[in-house]
C-alpha cells in the first residue's frame, strides 16, 4: 500500500493513500519511543506540539516517530485507531479511494491546553479534538468554577 505526505486542509501535512484501501484493513502502527507519562510531561513542558499516543491504562505513551504521527485528527475520520499486545494499529473504517487524506477521531482526553480546537471540516464537527465524554466533563468543571465565583462561600 502507497501512503504519502503532503498538504493537508485540515493541519499542515497530512498522510494520504496512493492506492485504495478496503474497509477494515490495517494500514499502519503508530510507533516510537514508549515513556511513562511523567517522563513525556517533563520532556514536552511548555511545548504545544507532541505527538503522543496513551496505550493501555494511559500510564505509558508512545513518543510518534513515524509515518503515523502525520494522520490528522476528524470528526468524521475514515480511520480508527486499535491496541493490540501493547501496540497501536490504525485502520480503515471504510473503504478508502487513492488520494484521500487519512484521518482518525484523536479523542483527546487530557491536556493542559484549554481548547483543542479542531479543524477538519466535517458536517458535524464537534469543534474540538477532545472527546465528547472529555468535553462534557471541562463543561462541567467550567459551569462548577463559575457558580463558584458567583456565589462564594
Amino acid at each position: 500500500m502507497g501512503l504519502i505526505i503532503r498538504s493537508s486542509a485540515i493541519h499542515a501535512a497530512g498522510c494520504h493513500t496512493t492506492a485504495f484501501i478496503s474497509d477494515e484493513e490495517r494500514i499502519l502502527e503508530y510507533d516510537g519511543p514508549r515513556l511513562s507519562k511523567d517522563e513525556a510531561d517533563q520532556r514536552y513542558e511548555g511545548r504545544n506540539l507532541t505527538y503522543l499516543f496513551g496505550v493501555g491504562n494511559g500510564s505509558k505513551v508512545i513518543d510518534g516517530h513515524s509515518m503515523a504521527m502525520f494522520l490528522n485528527h476528524s470528526c468524521d475520520p475514515n480511520c480508527e485507531t486499535s491496541e493490540s499486545r501493547g501496540r497501536i494499529w490504525i485502520s480503515a473504517i471504510r473503504n478508502i479511494e487513492s488520494g484521500e487524506e487519512l484521518t482518525y477521531d484523536y479523542n483527546l482526553y487530557d491536556g493542559e491546553e484549554e481548547e483543542a480546537i479542531c479543524n477538519c471540516g466535517a458536517a458535524l464537527c464537534r469543534g474540538s479534538m477532545f472527546s465528547p465524554v472529555e468535553i462534557a466533563r471541562r463543561e462541567k468543571e467550567r459551569k462548577s468554577r463559575a457558580q463558584l465565583a458567583k456565589n462564594p462561600s
